[in-house]
């Protein structure tokens, strides 16, 4: 679902939106990129999160 959104979006500042687009260009099958979209999405959520957690507990050894 999140896919489907960011391809109707079609926001070319989003970096998921670009690799979703470079995949189907490269040949890969619809299903095949937005998988491959996902993947993506997913590890830069997680970096996020991750950074977020890391900043709160620097603060509270602070």
């Amino acid at each position: 679902m999140a896919m489907l959104c960011m391809k109707k979006a079609k926001d070319e500042s989003n970096s998921v939106y670009k690799y979703i687009i470079k995949k189907e260009r490269e040949g890969k099958a619809k299903k095949v990129s937005n998988i491959a979209g996902i993947n993506k999405f997913l590890r830069i959520y997680y970096a996020k999160v991750m950074e977020e957690k890391n900043k709160e507990e620097l603060l509270k050894a602070a």
